[in-house]
Parts: C-alpha cells; sequence; structure tokens
C-alpha cells in the first residue's frame, strides 16, 4: 500500500479539489442551492482523474526511460522497481474506467456540454504524458493545468449545478488555474536538471531557471488579481482576507524564487498545493458571506 500512495501522490490532490469547491460556492451563489449527489460525483470525479494523471506519469514516464538517479521530486515507483510495469499499466487502466463510470450520470445531467469536458478530461488525463504529443514534453504542462485545473474545473463544476453558463465561474477558474500552473512551474524548476538530460522541453528547459522562478510569482500574483477583480466586481466585500493570503506563504515565495535546484523544492511545491486549497475554500467562504449578509 505504500508505494501505490507514493504513486497516488496525495499531497498533490488538492488541486483538483479545490477548483470543484469553489465551482460549488459559485452555482450556491447563482442558484441558491446545491446537488448534493452531483456534487459528490463531481468531486470524486475530478479524484480518480487526477489519481490517473499521476498513474499514467509514472507509468509512461518509466515507459520512456527518463527517471533518472538524478531526478530531485517523490520516488517513481515504477522505473524504480517498486511495482512493476504490468501492475501499473492495469492499475491506470482501472482508474481511467472508473472515471468514465463516475462521469456517466455527470454527462447524462450536463449533457453535451459535460460530455465534452468529461471525454476531453479522460484524454488530458492520459495525453499529459502519454499520447503521440505528450503535453508534459513539449512545454504544456503549465497551460494545460491552467486550463483542466482552473476553468475546465470551476466551470464545469457550476454547469453541472445550474446547467448555464456563468461569467462568475469563468473568471473565479483563473484563479486556481494560475496556481496550479506555479504548482506545474515549480515541479518543473525542480527537475530542470533531469528534464535537460532527457530530453524533455519544459518550459522551463526551454526558457532557463530565472524564467521559470519569475513565471513561478507571476502565477500567484495573477491568482490575487483575479480575487480583486471579483472582489471589487461584485461586491464581494468578505474576499478581503483572501488578499492577505500570499503574505503568510512568503516563506514559500522566496524559496521558490532563491532556493538552489535541490529536493526542498518539494516542501516549496507541497506549500502552493496547500495555498490552491485554501485560496478556493477562502474565496468560496467570502461569497457566501457576501452573499448572505
Amino acid at each position: 500500500m505504500k508505494n501505490w500512495m507514493l504513486a497516488i501522490r496525495p499531497k498533490t490532490l488538492f488541486a483538483s479539489q479545490a477548483p470543484v469547491v469553489l465551482g460549488l460556492a459559485v452555482a450556491f451563489v447563482e442558484i441558491k442551492s446545491i446537488n448534493v449527489l452531483i456534487a459528490v460525483l463531481t468531486a470524486l470525479c475530478a479524484l480518480v482523474l487526477q489519481i490517473a494523471s499521476n498513474l499514467a506519469n509514472d507509468y509512461l514516464d518509466a515507459v520512456r526511460g527518463v527517471d533518472k538517479d538524478t531526478r530531485l521530486g517523490p520516488t517513481r515507483v515504477t522505473s524504480s522497481g517498486l511495482i512493476s510495469l504490468t501492475s501499473m499499466k492495469n492499475a491506470l487502466i482501472l482508474t481511467l474506467s472508473l472515471a468514465f463510470i463516475l462521469g456517466i450520470y455527470l454527462m447524462y445531467v450536463g449533457g453535451p456540454v459535460i460530455m465534452v469536458i468529461g471525454l476531453v478530461s479522460l484524454y488530458f488525463a492520459y495525453g499529459y504524458t502519454g499520447g503521440p504529443f505528450p503535453l508534459s514534453y513539449n512545454g504544456l504542462g503549465e497551460v494545460a493545468a491552467f486550463i483542466f485545473f482552473g476553468l475546465v474545473a470551476v466551470i464545469g463544476t457550476t454547469y453541472l449545478q445550474t446547467h448555464s453558463y456563468s461569467r462568475l465561474a469563468l473568471i473565479l477558474g483563473m484563479g486556481p488555474g494560475f496556481i496550479s500552473a506555479c504548482i506545474l512551474a515549480v515541479n518543473n524548476l525542480r527537475d530542470i536538471v533531469s528534464d535537460k538530460d532527457t530530453n524533455k522541453k519544459t518550459l522551463a528547459v526551454r526558457f532557463g531557471e530565472k524564467f521559470q522562478r519569475s513565471l513561478c510569482i507571476t502565477t500567484i500574483i495573477m491568482s490575487l488579481l483575479v480575487c480583486l477583480y471579483v472582489m471589487v466586481m461584485y461586491n464581494f466585500k468578505w474576499l478581503f482576507p483572501v488578499l492577505l493570503l500570499p503574505f503568510f506563504f512568503h516563506k514559500t515565495w522566496l524559496m521558490i524564487l532563491y532556493q538552489p535546484i535541490d529536493s526542498r523544492l518539494n516542501l516549496a511545491l507541497q506549500r502552493t498545493a496547500q495555498y490552491n486549497l485554501l485560496y478556493c475554500v477562502m474565496i468560496s467562504i467570502g461569497m457566501i458571506l457576501s452573499f448572505k449578509l
């Protein structure tokens, strides 16, 4: 079980749940109610999709032979021999199948819009590392994280509850999108040396360490501007505590800016994931308080 937990990477799973919480809050503000069954299925489906993406990343990187001893990230269980290629492949197929089964009811409820979102999300879970054009190998990891762990997750969650397009969901979806992009950017900053050795063309490899550090901080600033915009334009006055949140993580941002490339960047990655969850939860609470008061 310990080896499977290493493969699943539970500390990263906040990225899939945070935008679902935010999407549900948007729906509550707009229609004054929440369908609990759909909410639970949405959260479960998002969770399983991220687990599938993590397993695919572990399995496909092992197949390609890109996990070297110089890698600074957590142990890759397939390439290190802790779990066999066959077992990991079967687990990946199982999780993708489970995500599809969970999504059948959601696609039925949400219609063509959710059907498209669901199928594209299934492909992303695999195509981030696999397929003819793996996103993570071609400098599109941060962009994909912004789209799927931000815009798609928040808009899709809200649509499942309201059955209508939400401009607020679109704007707020950019918040966790930027933070999720930061998580990927920190990951690629940490792995810049090993990725360069294996010809993995991430943004960090393409544009260098200084660019990557700046990208990480820029995405955090952009997430803050999203919150500020919504607070002012929608008169959600109780969002102001979120504007103070980055100051409580100042050590993390300094670590990202100045920490030498070593395994200690794993801590910065974990804290950025925690920041994402707190950001979404605090905005959700702030919107509901502003709406009720």
